[in-house]
């Protein structure tokens, strides 16, 4: 029990020292915390598996990073649970 919880916590200061928790970031600076592809990730967005982006002009989006944090960590509890 106590390892999971270790790993947990190591798991969310890793993915806070990429990826600040004010802040927005475009796709290719969250891509590299997520298991899929931009497309999925446009896809997941839009129909509510992840964070809504915000459009900043017509053709720019971008994910509040604490939204993103937030997700993956309910990400990583649901594999700790699943373990």
């Amino acid at each position: 029990m106590k390892d999971s919880t270790k790993n947990t916590q190591t798991e969310k200061s890793v993915v806070s020292n990429l990826l600040p928790l004010q802040g927005m970031s475009r796709a290719k600076d969250i891509l590299p915390l997520l298991p899929f592809s931009r497309t999925t990730l446009h896809e997941w967005s839009n129909d509510g598996r992840f964070p809504a982006s915000v459009k900043l002009s017509p053709k720019m989006v971008a994910w509040r990073n604490a939204d993103v944090l937030e997700w993956l960590e309910n990400q990583s509890a649901n594999a700790s649970e699943v373990q």
